[in-house]
């Protein structure tokens, strides 16, 4: 089986769960008209990016489940199981009753269903990841992987290009009425689609190695943190700065958009999607980069991107009503986040031996990116809203990315020339 094929797989599996999860986010000002009291907008709205983060607060719960799975039984069968536990969970978010129908068991049971697609998503990235550089070689994992760092940008641009050509197809008292769940109901499609690639994937030679001689990890996420805590710590603070500015430039964003410049939401999904389709050679870019200059150096200029840009552009962004300008100055914000995403998962893997690498990444990815990055928007917003400033949220963001900065220039080694099966025995 050829690493084309390997990683092809991968993607095209992990790419429709990150579609998944970001049809949320792109559906947001929608979601929060069905599901809650329309009697004040900015409090739907702030409850609905709440609803938004309780997908990441089980993250690390899906990435201990699945990362026991991953690390006991095996790469590929656990990560069939998050693909299907998504696209069903997504699927049904589709089909949920709107509040004036049910009342609170409208926003109950779309917060339960954002908590199992949490739950697999928590599981899917970290064993994607595990599994591309298990079988890449040595002087090309940050490269393999970095078309997995490349489907969250590709996944919200056609998440988001989805609700666009949604929007243009039906009338817009439609749409606003039932045609935004149809993003969602397609997630059965792509589910299927995804299953049909993996389930041709075999298991990882590293795997299977240590399976063949019984070395099996028997607790993985004891084991994890017991012999390995210090760099579920360093790699829970490196994934949150990523986070940080993943969702300040593509999830608050959304927010930012509509209620400072006065895009309608169609708009702020077009601006936002194109400027993420735009990124994507930059996130292969950059893992290229990762192989060559090697991870840290790689994920510190994405970090001190973010520092030097979020703001001015944040402030330029609610004065602009120029599409062209306003996604030229989006496509800048996600380009910071292409450089630290495209080595991250790389960087996170290789800090981790093969008995728990599955957890040992995902616990950290899902710790740091989960409630650290999840919490973005919905802290953005709760501060936007105390300080009768929309960029008073931003304080929030220089603050994690400059720890993450400084803990990453300090602290994270550099392991581009590390043996994987040799991975976290001597770092």
């Amino acid at each position: 089986m050829s690493i084309r094929f390997i990683v092809t797989a991968s993607t095209i599996g992990t790419l429709i769960e990150w579609y998944d999860f970001f049809a949320f986010a792109s559906l947001t000002p929608f979601i929060a008209a069905t599901f809650f009291p329309k009697s004040d907008q900015a409090a739907a709205l702030l409850f609905t990016w709440l609803v938004f983060a309780t997908g990441f607060v089980v993250r690390p719960v899906g990435a201990a489940l699945f990362g026991h799975l991953g690390d006991r039984i095996g790469r590929k069968t656990t990560f069939l199981a998050t693909l299907l536990t998504m696209g069903l969970a997504t699927t049904a978010i589709g089909l949920v009753p709107t509040y004036d129908q049910i009342g609170l068991a409208a926003p109950a049971l779309l917060t339960a269903l954002r908590m199992i697609q949490g739950v697999a998503l928590g599981g899917e990235y970290g064993g994607a990841v595990t599994y591309v550089v298990e079988h890449a070689p040595s002087g090309k994992r940050a490269y393999y992987a970095g078309f997995l760092s490349a489907t969250p940008p590709l996944g919200l641009g056609l998440s988001s290009f989805t609700v666009v050509l949604s929007s243009l197809l039906l009338p817009k008292s439609d749409f606003a009425a039932w045609g935004w769940r149809v993003p969602f109901l397609l997630a059965i499609v792509l589910t299927v689609l995804g299953l049909y690639f993996r389930l041709k994937l075999a298991e990882t030679p590293l795997f299977q190695a240590i399976k063949n001689s019984g070395d099996i990890s028997g607790v993985p996420l004891a084991e994890a943190f017991a012999r390995h805590w210090k760099w579920i710590l360093l790699g829970l603070v490196i994934a949150a700065g990523h986070g940080v500015l993943a969702y300040t430039s593509t999830g608050y964003i959304f927010t930012y958009l509509t209620s400072v410049p006065k895009w309608s939401p169609v708009e702020s999904n077009l601006i936002v999607g194109a400027a993420s389709l735009a990124q994507l050679p930059l996130y292969i870019f950059a893992a290229w980069l990762g192989d060559r200059w090697g991870r840290r150096g790689v994920y510190l200029v994405g970090l001190a991107m973010g520092l030097a840009t979020y703001y001015p552009i944040y402030y330029a962004l609610g004065y602009t009503r120029d599409v062209a300008l306003a996604s030229a100055l989006v496509f800048v914000m996600i380009g910071a986040t292409a450089f630290t995403f495209g080595v991250l998962g790389t960087a996170l893997a290789e800090l981790f031996p093969t008995r728990v690498r599955y957890t040992g990444m995902s616990v950290a990815f899902n710790l740091g990116l989960g409630f650290f990055g999840g919490f973005t928007p919905s802290i953005m917003q709760a501060m936007s809203i105390a300080f009768n400033n929309p960029l008073a949220g931003l304080w929030y963001t220089y603050i994690v990315v400059a720890v993450a900065f400084v803990s990453a220039l300090l602290a994270l080694p550099e392991t581009k020339n590390k043996e994987l099966a040799a991975a976290g025995s001597a770092l």
